[in-house]
């Protein structure tokens, strides 16, 4: 394998594989880093309640998701009536009342009247993405410094003793972790505070299969309680199967205990509007993804920039200003812009007048 690149992806889930794929169309030598033995990440399978309303920036970000996509998508803008069961019924979704919700902000994309209905679902675009991958994926490759020299990523180091190098460095996951990766003043302190407070909503949730549907219409269903330790329920019935969420706050994703009970919770609202809910039930999934939620700026002249590293992007959901995988796409979008306009090492070179 080659050390030196025109850029390095770092990451492997949906934003990755779409940034690895555009960059090597446009002539790039591309090397896609990733952790984990199996491409596609969090976003392989639909473990959080997929909702893409039908506003402008929506449409226009799934167009362009379409156009580039190895996998045909077809987009269809649907009516949609979201529902909240309080006090022993359903009716449609208005607000939370008189009920404050921590969460809040987060879950309000889903009360929007019209969705855009993506088919195949984007799960499957990730596993079209990892199968057609134009390059070979160094999986199983975790990265443990990156190091920083005048003001650019000199070198990023992997599994501890592989070194590679790049013209410009991608990093998808979460920002957060560039504080263990950068030592010193690489990183300037400014940078690791705000990064450490960008602490968003983890999602727990529960994927079950019934025997008979829940409901007759998928249409969003979310519940208003009076549990102050839980967030509200949101999920939707795709005939005998249902998603059903709840988020949590990140900094308690490590307590086992309280995650449990955040799955009871699930139930009991659940319980509630249907009592014979999870009698004759055949299976049940439980999901719990990190930072599913949560949106969050650099502040900087370039959204997806630090001015003080000039060849290191930074493509996680988060800095996006839509939630989950529309902020995915949306950075992804970003990035291939700004590099698909830029001129390569290789590019620089094929150009290059020989000399005599």
């Amino acid at each position: 394998m080659s050390s030196h690149y025109d850029t390095l992806v770092l990451g492997g889930g949906l934003s990755g594989l779409l940034i690895t794929h555009r960059l090597h169309s446009a002539g790039q030598r591309v090397a896609l880093i990733e952790a984990r033995e199996t491409l596609g990440g969090s976003s392989r399978r639909q473990s959080t309640v997929d909702f893409f309303p039908a506003t402008q920036d929506s449409l226009d970000l799934l167009e362009w998701t379409r156009s580039v996509s190895p996998l045909p998508l077809h987009l269809d803008v649907r009516e949609h009536r979201p529902q909240l069961f309080d006090e022993g019924k359903w009716r449609n979704f208005s607000g939370f009342g008189e009920t404050h919700f921590s969460s809040v902000d987060q879950l309000m994309h889903f009360s929007h009247t019209h969705e855009v209905h993506v088919e195949p679902a984007l799960e499957q675009l990730v596993r079209s993405l990892s199968e057609q991958l134009p390059v070979a994926a160094n999986t199983r490759s975790e990265i443990t410094s990156i190091k920083i020299a005048d003001g650019r990523v000199s070198e990023v180091v992997i599994n501890g003793d592989k070194s590679l190098t790049a013209e410009q460095v991608i990093f998808t996951a979460h920002p957060a972790l560039l504080n263990d990766l950068i030592e010193g003043e690489g990183l300037p302190a400014k940078h690791r505070t705000r990064f450490a407070k960008m602490q968003g909503w983890t999602s727990v949730t529960l994927e079950l299969q019934n025997a008979t549907p829940l409901a007759e219409d998928s249409a969003i269903r979310m519940f208003s309680h009076n549990a102050k330790e839980f967030e509200p329920v949101v999920g939707r019935v795709n005939g005998t199967q249902s998603l059903w969420m709840t988020l949590v706050p990140a900094e308690r994703e490590g307590e086992h205990e309280f995650i449990g009970q955040c799955i009871r919770h699930i139930k009991r609202q659940l319980k509630r509007a249907w009592p014979e809910a999870l009698d004759g039930q055949k299976e049940e999934k439980i999901y719990v993804q990190s930072n599913a939620y949560g949106q969050y700026a650099l502040k900087t002249k370039d959204p997806l920039r630090l001015p003080e590293i000039q060849n290191l992007y930074l493509a996680n959901h988060i800095l996006g200003t839509s939630p989950g995988a529309l902020g995915s796409l949306e950075t992804a979008r970003t990035v291939i812009t700004a590099l698909t306009n830029a001129p390569t090492a290789s590019a620089a070179a094929a150009s290059a007048p020989e000399t005599v």
